[in-house]
């Protein structure tokens, strides 16, 4: 699949990590959107086969059964309650088999049946648009959750790092070579890191939930994600809006729409045109007299032969005047257009502005991994010296606490801009794997 393309996975060696080509599958299936958009896609396929079936001839079969009570006028052939005669309550028993079918309807059923079949088009490209966005943006999202995982690492460093200047501390303070004040301060600091710590971790399962919410996970416990191989985050892919604009879904989407739109305006003009349709029927019935016998026969006789009647017709409908529907379905129908237009305009804008905004923003992140990764390096370089100092008694603690705040800040921006640095580029691929 396209979408699993979009990152290199690989998973950790412990526990039951999920990949991201795992997370776009499970998402793929499980997505409500996605699945209303496939039930939409079915319902398409439906009305296409029924408007290329409109062709076929129509077969209908009634029968009908009805009693009749009360004085029957043998002579007039009526019903007269008035009339003193033998009481001649009877049965009737009707058939008939009726089929027409269409010979020409002004191409209202050629029209329609091409309408169906964009409108299958634009249902088909609208639920490649919704996977598509539904799986990056679970790469998004996996990423800021690799993200602040690497915070809390890099917290867990720093703790680390803390603690051992604690008891280093705890020892000079000890031989009376360095103040109370001193260890005061690590301790301070090191407590202070433990929060960090702790907030990164908590950030990191707020990550892991929100992703496992867009995967519509039934719970968030035990979930985890695997380790992704970094490439060249150097090497930014470059996106010619004139090379996807054609094949890319919503575009592909509003084009159909356009073209069933037009094909719509068709077949309300049909309704100016004649139809004309061919009429076949067979019809029987037979009369039962309950008190009498009429010398009809009896029913094979009269059902099967006797009244037997075979009908065909060919028929001309020509309108005339309707209240001026038509005219008026005309007219919807090219603002449907219009509107159809609009909309594909409007597509095509948002993929040239998305594109652009995708490409600049992976120019600025890269730019800023440059700046942020270099800060980091000149702020180890200062930490290193202000330790030195401080170990030779020149500096004092706040200098060399000051130093690796700094240096921690600086390691963090560096992360965020990695990890926006892959993102954008991942975006970028996105737009360019079509």
């Amino acid at each position: 699949m396209l979408l699993t393309a979009l990152l290199t996975c690989t998973a950790t060696s412990h526990g039951q990590q999920w990949t991201l080509d795992q997370c776009i599958d499970y998402a793929m299936a499980h997505n409500i959107d996605i699945r209303r958009r496939a039930v939409q896609l079915q319902k398409q396929e439906v009305m296409l086969n029924s408007s290329r079936n409109e062709w076929l001839p129509e077969v209908s079969a009634a029968f009908g059964e009805q009693f009749s009570f009360g004085n029957y006028n043998s002579t007039t052939g009526s019903m007269n309650g008035s009339v003193s005669d033998t009481n001649n309550d009877l049965a009737y028993t009707t058939g008939n088999v009726t089929a027409t079918m269409n010979i020409f309807d002004g191409m209202k059923v050629r029209h329609k049946t091409t309408a169906d079949r964009f409108s299958l088009e634009a249902a088909t490209a609208s639920l490649e648009q919704a996977r598509r966005d539904v799986g990056i943006q679970i790469a998004i999202h996996y990423l800021q959750c690799l993200y602040h995982r690497s915070l809390a690492a890099e917290a867990k460093e720093q703790l680390q790092l803390s603690q051992q200047m604690v008891s280093r501390a705890q020892h000079l303070v000890s031989e009376g070579k360095r103040p109370l004040s001193e260890l005061k301060d690590m301790e301070a600091q090191a407590a202070h890191d433990a929060y960090t710590l702790t907030n990164s971790q908590g950030q990191y399962t707020l990550a892991l939930t929100k992703l496992s919410q867009l995967l519509n996970l039934p719970t968030a416990e035990s979930f985890d994600i695997a380790d992704i191989s970094v490439q060249d985050s150097s090497a930014t892919p470059v996106v010619a809006y004139d090379q996807v604009v054609d094949s890319w879904p919503s575009i592909v989407a509003a084009k159909a729409h356009l073209e069933a739109g037009k094909a719509k305006v068709k077949v309300a003009r049909a309704g100016y045109y004649p139809t004309l349709y061919i009429e076949g029927a067979l019809r029987t019935f037979y009369v039962n007299f309950f008190h009498h016998d009429m010398g009809w026969g009896g029913f094979g006789r009269q059902f099967f032969r006797q009244n037997r009647n075979e009908v065909i017709g060919l028929h001309l409908k020509v309108p005339i005047f309707n209240a001026f529907k038509t005219r008026n379905s005309i007219r919807a129908a090219k603002i449907d257009v219009l509107n159809s237009s609009l909309a594909l305009e409007e597509a095509r804008q948002t993929l040239r502005q998305e594109i652009q905004t995708a490409q600049t923003n992976a120019e600025v992140a890269r730019g800023k991994l440059a700046s942020a990764q270099a800060a980091a390096d000149a702020a180890a370089v200062s930490v290193s010296y202000e330790q030195e100092r401080y170990d030779a008694g020149r500096s004092s603690v706040f200098d060399l606490l000051q130093a690796r705040q700094k240096h921690m800040k600086a390691r963090q921006d560096a992360l965020q801009a990695k990890y926006e640095l892959l993102i954008r580029q991942r975006i970028l691929r996105f737009y360019s794997s079509l």
